[in-house]
Order: C-alpha cells, then structure tokens, then sequence
C-alpha cells in the first residue's frame, strides 16, 4: 500500500506509538495506585487522569484514521499529541515521586512543553483540517505555518504560568519570555484562544465554500468542536475541578467525531491481526475512562485505608470482572462495523432478509428487499435482480445504475439457475473484495427460494405480454391491410360500376343491377371502416401517436380548461403497436375524467420514451379523488389493465393540488 496505506510502514508505526502509549497508562496507573499519598497529591490524580484519557482519545482517534486511507495526516499528529500527552504525565508523576533535582526536573518540563505545544496544534489549528483531512497547500501555507507558530507560543504561557507541578518547580515559570508574555496575555489566554478560534472557523468557512463536496458528518464535526469550545472558559471561572475535568474531557470527546467524518464508505480489508489491535486499544481506552469514572464518582481515586471506605472498590472490581468479557466483544464487533458496516456480520444480515422476506405476503416483494439489502445495509451503489423467462431475461426489481461491468451472482434453485443479482464495485473501486463477494453470494442463496417462485408468474406474465403485443401488431398489420389495400380496391370497383353504368339508358334492367351492385360495395366500404376504426385507433395509424396527442389534447380542451402536452423526446421514437394505444387509450380515459369530474382550470398530460421504459401521466389541478384508490371506477379500472396487460404499472392519486394518473410501461420493441 502506498504511503500509510494498510498493512504498511505507516500503521505498524502507528500501532507502536498506540502500544507506547498504553504502557504509559499502565504506568501511571500503576504509581497512582501504589502511592496513593505521597506528597499529599492523591487529589491531584483525578485531574491528570483526565489528561490522561485525553492522551487515549487522541491517540484512538489518530490510529483510526492512520488505518483508513482519508485523514491520515490528521491521524498522526493526533497520534503524536496523544503520545506526548500520556508520557508528560506518567513522567512527571514518576519525577514527582521519585524526588527528581534539576536536570530531570528540565527535562520533564522539556515534554510538558512539547505536550502542551502538540495538544495546542490540535485544538487551536483543528479547522484548518476541514472539510477533507487535509492542510492547507499553495500560498495558503502561510496561514498554516502562522497557527502553527502561534499555538506554540500560547501552549508556552499556559505551560509556563504554573509555578510547580507536584511540588516540583517549574523552570519554564521564571523566564524571560514567560514575564514578557504574563504582561500581555490574558489570564489562561482565552481572549487570544477566542479571536484565534474565529480566524481558523473563517479559513475552514471559505475553504468549504471552495471544496463544496460532498463531505458527510462535517455538520456533526463543527458542531461538536464549537461546543467543546464554547465550554473551554468554563474552568478559568469556577474553582472546582470537576467542571474542569468535564470540559477536558469534553475535548476528548469531540476528537472521537473525526474518526466517522474522515472514513471512506468501508472500502477497507483489514487483516485480522491489524483488526485485533484497533479492538484492544478501543478496549483499554474504554476501561481506563471506565475507572477514571468510578473513581470520580468517588471523588477520590485511592481512599484511605479501611474496611468501610473500601467497599466500593469490592463492588467496582465486581462488575469490571463482569463486564470485561461482554465489554470486550462488543468493542471487537464496533471495530468491524466501524470498518464494514453491515458485511461485518453477514449471516446476521441474512438473517434479517429471511425474516422480512417471510412477512412479506406477495412474493413480488422479495426482489426488492434484496436490492434494498445490497444497496442500504452493505452500502453498495446498485443492485439489479434478474430471472430467466421464456421469452428471455426479465428484470424484477432495480435500485441505483448499474454501469458496465456489474458483478453477476447466479440466483439458483434445485440446482437450476432461475436468475442472476447483478452488482456493481464500490465507488473507486475496480472489483468488488473478498468480503462483499462473500456475503453478496450468501444473499442470493437466501433469496433464490423466493425468486424462483416468482418463474412460472413471470413466464405466464410474459407470454400474456407477447400475446398482447403480437395482437396489436396483428390488429396493425390488418388495419394497414384492409384500409390500404381491400378499401381501395373496392372503392375503384364502385367506380367502374358506376361508370359503365352511365353508358347504359336509364330504367333498364341492366342498369338498375349497376345501382344495386354499387349500393352494395358502398355498404361494405363502409363496414370496412368500421372494421378497421374498431382494430387501432384512427387519429394513430393516420398520424402516428404524437399527433393523435395533440389533436386528443386539442379535442378535449376549452377556455375553461386548458390541456398542454409535455414529449419528450420530441419527435418520439419508434414505439410498438401495444404500447402506442395503451398510451393513447389511457391519455383519452384520464382526459375525459378530467373534463367530467375535476372541475379543474388546467392540466398537463406528459409522455416520456426511455430506453426501456414508456411513462404517460395526466395532472390536473382540480378536486382530485374523493377517497377513491386506482382500482374503484371503470374508468381507472380500464386504465389499470391496460398498463397491467403489457406488464406495466399503473397509479391514480391525489397531489398537492389535484390529481395525477401515470402508468409506466414497458417500451417494447417497434417492428
């Protein structure tokens, strides 16, 4: 992998500097535990522990987005702040017990300024971050470089304006530079913090107006910061350490909110022992924050010796031992829905399709509900199902586009193939992992049972559609037959009737048979046309559909009620027979619905040609249905079986401002 990509160089360093800083932790821990009093600072640990946990937040936050291939230069310098902040403290308590002299005493200070100096960068300079994980570049590096430097002379006064630390004196607090800053810097510099704050939100405000996005939880991330930073002034006006703790605390909180605004869409394969980490450090951190919470409830983190001020310590260590265990799987199972989503656990995922797909009473559903479960669970960008017919391969349910080359899972029952769920790869991707493939091939073999049900309805539906189909092409065919070709003939032979009877003298018998023959071929002219007016619509073999629309529009609309007419495309293409007076029949019933029960002033009927599909919708701003569903009236009882009859769908509803009828239908093919 490139850069720190998974599996390389940048997360095994990653996973270092997190083990260095559990053993950090531990270490700390275990001298708070073991001296509880010394120096008379045991009051002091609840508040160091919070620093502590701080150092975890980081560095929890920092290792997941060093794993993720977004936001990794974000993640290491949290890592790098989380680091320094869990060795300050482990290093001063350590000198503090140990009675360090001078040198060591520096060099403590030494990390305590580079602690502070790294936490500031974080805090102050977070904005600059947004909305992507990356600093600024070009000739915006400047304005990075400026906060930079800044933070690090604020992190030096808050550092340097403690006189000792565990009794230990501070040597940053009587510098020079520390008097020059104390005379001009605000107490806790939270006016300097503030006009800082409003300089770096403005940077992120343009830069996210210049990179518009789409960036998810970048709402969620401001939100929290600004929270935490509304509440940072909290602790310079109260005394007590709670309230101080909990704004600290606070911060640690609000740093976990990267780790989701940062992370690609689960595109990632982890290796187990890479999984396994990610879930012990999660799981450490939790039980120190844990522990650092009873111990807060307490208020003390090691009370004084005794049998009756112990007993929390016998409740607390009770339920840690029962929670350890259930705590334990539970982090492991957040680690891989965190990186996989749904796919992290596929066989609880076919299990929840299983249950849906019982509770669904028409088989039709369970197309759906797969593609649904490909596309919303697993996160996938389409799903198409498909089963074998007849006639050929029939699409049964779509969500999303499936571009060229989608991955083909075959739908199989008793050992036959009866379809196929085509999937595209993730966004970025070229081929669908491992993972998806897995859980992909489960889902169909769950849903197979279902679908194939569906076969013998979709070949019956099938050949009801070829039948339809080929009937109104017969019915073309015919029409075109009789109309050009009978019709004429017959026209010209009344007229070589009537012309040899003009040659004969009037009242003759001859000529009175000329009458009677020429009478009688006028009457089969005119049941022909009733003939052939009765097979397809006259206005659509004269014109075609688009101007049999126009002149049913035209036909149909008054001043009281103005119709217009939306193609599109405009010419229209070739449409099968089937299709073009299922169009016009239900154009025709919709508009004289309109016209005899609306009482609207204006509606709009709307055709469009797809590549597969045809779609006819009639909108009106009139009274709508009363109560009425697309299946009451003969009317829309008409309409629906025409849409149904070519395997289409057909709704009648009331809108905002009247009603619209649209049916979809199958485009077909125009021979």
């Amino acid at each position: 992998m490139r850069g720190l990509g998974v599996g390389g160089a940048g997360v095994a360093a990653a996973l270092a500097a997190a083990g260095t800083t559990l053993v950090c932790v531990a270490a700390w821990s275990l001298l708070a535990l073991t001296h509880p009093g010394v120096g008379g600072v045991s009051d002091q640990y609840l508040y160091n522990g919070v620093w502590v946990a701080v150092g975890l937040a980081f560095t929890l936050a920092g290792l997941f987005l060093v794993v993720n291939r977004n936001g990794q230069a974000l993640g290491a310098l949290l890592l790098f702040a989380g680091l320094l902040q869990s060795l300050r403290m482990v290093t001063l308590l350590a000198a503090a017990l140990a009675g360090a002299g001078p040198t060591a005493v520096a060099v403590v200070a030494g990390v305590m300024l580079a602690a502070d100096i790294a936490n500031a960068s974080v805090v102050i300079g977070f904005p600059l971050w947004l909305p992507d994980g990356r600093l600024l570049g070009g000739a915006w590096r400047g304005i990075t470089a400026s906060v930079a430097a800044w933070s690090a002379l604020l992190a030096f006064g808050n550092t340097a304006q403690v006189p000792a630390w565990y009794g230990l004196p501070n040597p940053l607090h009587h510098t020079a530079l520390f008097a020059w800053l104390d005379g001009w810097l605000s107490p806790y510099a939270v006016r300097e913090f503030a006009a800082t704050l409003v300089f770096t939100l403005t940077v992120a405000a343009v830069r996210c107006w210049r990179l518009p996005g789409p960036h998810p939880y970048l709402r969620a991330v401001i939100a929290a910061y600004l929270l935490w930073c509304v509440l940072a002034v909290v602790p310079h006006f109260v005394g007590e350490w709670l309230p101080y703790a909990v704004v600290v605390a606070g911060e640690a909180a609000w740093m976990l909110v990267p780790m989701a605004a940062f992370r690609r869409d689960r595109q990632l394969s982890l290796d187990r022992a890479t999984r396994r980490y990610l879930a012990a450090f999660a799981f450490c951190a939790l039980l120190f924050v844990g522990a650092l919470l009873t111990a807060c409830l307490t208020y003390r983190l090691l009370p004084t010796a005794g049998p009756g001020a112990r007993w929390w310590q016998v409740v607390a260590a009770g339920a840690v031992g029962a929670l350890l265990r259930p705590t334990a799987r539970a982090v492991g199972r957040a680690v891989d829905r965190y990186y996989y989503g749904e796919r992290a656990h596929p066989y609880q995922l076919v299990r929840q399709l299983a249950e849906r797909m019982s509770h669904a009473v028409d088989p039709a559903d369970a197309p759906p509900l797969l593609c649904r479960t490909v596309v919303q669970a697993l996160g996938l960008p389409a799903a198409v199902v498909r089963v074998r017919t007849r006639s050929g391969p029939r699409e049964l349910a779509r969500l999303g586009t499936v571009e060229p080359p989608g991955v083909r899972f075959p739908l199989t029952y008793e050992g036959a193939e009866i379809g196929e769920l085509l999937v595209p790869p993730r966004l970025g991707q070229s081929e669908l992992d491992r993972q998806d493939r897995e859980v992909l091939g489960l889902l169909a073999d769950q849903a197979s049972p279902a679908i194939a049900s569906l076969g013998l309805s979709e070949d019956l539906r099938a050949s009801r559609e070829q039948l339809v189909l080929a009937r109104e092409e017969e019915r073309r065919r015919l029409r075109h037959d009789l109309h050009d070709g009978l019709g004429p003939a017959l026209s010209g032979l009344r007229l070589r009737i009537d012309a040899a009877g003009t040659d004969l003298p009037d009242g003759s018998g001859a000529a009175a048979s000329l009458t009677a023959a020429s009478a009688g071929i006028g009457q089969a002219i005119t049941e022909l046309r009733r003939i052939t007016g009765g097979l397809t619509p006259g206005p659509l073999d004269s014109k075609g559909l688009a101007d049999a629309l126009r002149r049913l529009a035209d036909t149909l609309g008054s001043q009281a009620l103005r119709i217009t007419l939306d193609l599109r495309p405009d010419p229209l293409p070739a449409l099968s027979a089937a299709v073009e007076v299922a169009v016009y029949r239900i154009s025709g019933e919709a508009l004289n619905n309109v016209v005899r029960h609306s009482g609207a002033t204006a509606a709009r009927l709307s055709l469009r040609a797809l590549a597969d599909r045809v779609t006819v919708e009639v909108a009106d701003n009139g009274a709508g249905f009363a109560g009425r569903d697309s299946t009451s009236g003969v009317g829309l009882r008409s309409m629906a079986e025409r849409a149904e009859e070519l395997g289409g769908t057909f709704t009648a509803g009331n809108a905002p401002a009247g009603a619209v009828v649209r049916a979809v239908l199958p485009r077909g093919r125009a021979d």
